[in-house]
């Protein structure tokens, strides 16, 4: 990606005019990054922030060592709307792991089979953990606590493994 203050950002090579001339798209692969200063043209990068925790305004650009960085302003998302939403995903994640062996449950109470205590316990593991993650979730104070827990796998990480799993074999070489 480049950018020229009277071309603006150019997002893939294409022919171009500068000055009266045109110049065949290859020029962003061939030449130099001094050739493409003469023309004005130079290489730019974008910074996205997260969005995950924030919020994007206006864009900005900068000439840093030769180099237009983009950059957008910011705003922290809302602490208190990123917990709903990660409780929310904690919850999802408890149905629908137990969604999977609901259909044993079903057929104990509909007189068949008598699920195992193996499944009893686990599926009882899993709304301990999807409680012990909403619990950790509410006492994040701010965003660096949220950003810090989604990092050490947040909602998504550490839940019981169901008494049917088996760990994978790494094959050796």
């Amino acid at each position: 990606m480049w950018h020229s203050d009277s071309l603006g950002v150019i997002r893939t090579p294409k022919e171009i005019t500068v000055n009266g001339v045109t110049h065949p798209r290859q020029i962003f692969r061939k030449w130099s990054k001094a050739e493409l200063a003469e023309l004005g043209i130079t290489p730019a990068r974008v910074e996205i922030p997260d969005q995950r925790y924030h919020n994007t305004g206006a864009e900005t650009m900068t000439l840093v060592d030769g180099e237009t960085v983009l950059s957008y302003a910011t705003t922290d998302r809302d602490v208190d709307q990123l917990k709903v939403g990660m409780k929310a995903k904690a919850k999802d994640i408890a149905s629908s792991t137990l969604a999977k062996s609901d259909w044993m449950q079903h057929r104990e109470a509909e007189g068949g089979t008598a699920m195992s205590a193996d499944w009893k316990t686990y599926r009882a593991n899993v709304r301990v953990k999807s409680n012990i993650k909403e619990s950790e979730v509410d006492a994040l104070a701010d965003l660096d606590a949220v950003k810090a827990y989604d990092e050490a796998g947040g909602v998504g990480g550490d839940w019981p493994n169901d008494p049917d799993y088996v760990e994978p074999v790494e094959e050796e070489e």
